[in-house]
């Protein structure tokens, strides 16, 4: 499959939708990925990663090419970043972006940056952003093979690395690609110190920086969902680790803060108390209620709106309700999350009785609670498909979980052993 995503790409240049500089920063993160590929097999054992990764890789680089041909953001990421580049080039990093950072402008500013390396080659930035898209999807896989050492992540790697909207949908120039790139370097960082490892403690700032420059509401949802992993962490407080998680303790109240200010000022909104947090969604519901694909949306106000606005936020549109190919592809990958959601309900019920000695499963169920509640204001498909790929990496760890009874036995194997 990668060779048939790089020859997709090479046949995309001989029909002048691509640019060769594009394909060689293709190759050349094929011939490098390497090492990095192994890496991670090696903390999947059981299953031929490299195989599997090099499989994610091709598809990824096949789902450029119509991402890159039904741009529309993109180009203009790339417009800006060009002119960005150019100031950077003389030396001046201080340019005014013309929109907010926190926000739009942060991508902007990241175009810029990639667009001195790329020479303003606008399909190699696409590339790069892809790229990142991808890492970022891979850095989940090694989170759930460092938070879950004692079972197989080889079910949830293949999940995460050929889920459709994952592989589709972070592939452009913009903040899908950055956001799953930074949210997995977070989701990374956060299961190594979780696993005892403080070294994690760099990645998962870096990432959650990034995140909260991009869309610091989810920076919030992150730093909520990290401080309960925390919080709930049975186990031993002695040493380093203690030291750790005092540190990753500060990390998340500083973040939270900033995040939280972040989010007051990008929304012109006087504290996230209820009447905040009130007409942070009305604004939400508001802003995307426009074009071909609106809906009324499945807002969460109360108990009884939840079970509602989770499958909307989650699974629609249902193929049904698609005006377009992208969509009606979308319902039907909707329906197949339902259909796995509903079998692992006796997996999830299973895990929630041992988030304290699995803490990262709390990340990913408090994140994506969190989630549900704030995108339920979402009023278009569009948004709400691109943007969901933001938790589906953490939706898919209770589908990637053995059942309650293999995992016992995993667990007596290792004790065992």
């Amino acid at each position: 499959m990668l060779v048939v995503g790089l020859a997709a790409n090479a046949a995309a240049v001989a029909a002048g939708i691509a640019s060769p500089a594009g394909v060689v920063v293709l190759v050349g993160a094929a011939l490098a990925s390497g090492r990095w590929f192994r890496s991670v097999a090696a903390e999947v054992p059981g299953v031929e990663m490299v195989g599997l990764l090099r499989l994610a890789l091709g598809l990824k680089a096949l789902a450029i090419v119509p991402r890159f041909v039904t741009r529309v953001d993109a180009e203009v990421y790339h417009r800006v970043g060009a002119a960005l580049a150019d100031r950077f080039r003389s030396g001046d990093f201080l340019v005014p972006t013309g929109r907010s950072i926190p926000g739009t402008g942060t991508v902007r500013y990241v175009t810029g940056l990639v667009e001195l390396v790329t020479f303003g080659d606008e399909y190699a930035t696409f590339v790069v952003f892809a790229l990142f898209g991808f890492a970022g999807v891979v850095w989940f896989v090694r989170a759930f093979a460092r938070a879950f050492p004692e079972v197989s992540a080889h079910r949830y790697a293949a999940l995460v690395l050929l889920w459709p909207s994952l592989v589709y949908w972070p592939s452009s120039t913009g903040k899908e690609a950055l956001m799953v790139g930074a949210l997995g370097l977070a989701a990374g960082g956060l299961a190594t110190v979780l696993a005892g490892r403080v070294r994690g403690l760099a990645p998962f700032a870096a990432g959650l920086a990034l995140v909260g420059l991009v869309r610091p509401h989810v920076a919030l949802i992150a730093v909520t969902a990290a401080l309960v992993a925390v919080l709930v962490r049975s186990g031993r407080r002695e040493g380093h680790m203690a030291v750790g998680r005092l540190v990753l303790v500060g990390v998340l109240v500083v973040g939270g803060a900033m995040a939280s200010n972040a989010v007051e000022a990008l929304l012109d909104i006087d504290g996230l108390d209820a009447s905040g947090l009130s007409r942070a969604l009305e604004l939400a519901q508001q802003r995307s209620s426009q074009g071909g694909s609106s809906f009324t949306p499945a807002r969460i106000d109360g108990p009884l709106d939840v079970p509602w606005g989770t499958v909307t936020v989650l699974l629609r549109p249902f193929p049904w309700e698609a005006h377009n190919p992208a969509m009606a592809v979308t319902g039907v990958e909707g329906l197949a999350l339902g259909l796995l959601g509903l079998a692992a309900i006796p997996r999830l019920v299973a895990g929630l009785g041992r988030l304290r000695s699995e803490p990262y499963l709390a990340y990913a169920v408090v994140f994506v609670v969190v989630f549900v509640w704030l995108f339920s204001a979402l009023a278009n498909f569009g948004i709400l498909a691109r943007q969901r790929t933001m938790a589906l990496p953490l939706v898919l760890v209770v589908l990637g979980l053995p059942t309650a009874r293999r995992r016992v036995q995993a667990r007596r194997r290792g004790e065992r052993a």
